[in-house]
């Protein structure tokens, strides 16, 4: 019978902040397969009611990071609701095919602001994205400080995390 794979560090911290969050039940813990290149040292970050895992770079607080946030009363609202709110609210609109269907992410500037004219990679902005996952009644963060390819990248390597 072949065993799992050891969780990574970052991994062990998600699921442990996970089962700390109010939300748990509501919000399954994602984590990526791969942090696109970027290199950082993973740490709890502080999200009410929910979970958060942030990675410091040396000169980067937070360079990057995923989180479960607190159960909103529109995190009820059917998937096409939230996609429709999603895409009103953020200029960018991506399907997520690697997470349990339906599942979509609104991304741009935090703020909601769209990527600025003289900096259109957002390299050093706070790129923010909210998604939606099948089967989760919450609405994840997932955010890079690096740009706006990384927070791309970042999306593309999202998988729920066995709790088991």
């Amino acid at each position: 019978m072949p065993t799992a794979a050891p969780l990574s560090a970052a991994d062990r911290l998600i699921l442990g902040q996970w089962r700390k969050a109010a939300n748990r039940g509501e919000c399954a813990p994602l984590h990526f397969r791969s942090t696109a290149g970027a290199s950082g040292t993973p740490r709890p970050a502080r999200f009410s009611g929910g979970w958060a895992v942030a990675w410091d770079q040396p000169q980067v607080r937070s360079a990057f990071g995923i989180a479960g946030v607190a159960i909103l009363p529109d995190d009820h609202a059917s998937a096409d609701a939230q996609r429709d709110r999603l895409a009103r609210q953020w200029q960018h609109l991506r399907q997520l095919d690697t997470l349990p269907q339906p599942a979509f992410a609104g991304y741009g500037v935090e703020g909601a602001q769209p990527y600025p004219v003289t900096n259109p990679e957002g390299k050093g902005l706070n790129s923010l994205a909210y998604l939606r996952v099948g089967g989760q009644t919450c609405t994840y963060n997932v955010w890079s400080r690096i740009s706006r390819a990384h927070l791309e990248a970042l999306l593309e390597n999202l998988e729920l995390l066995p709790t088991g």
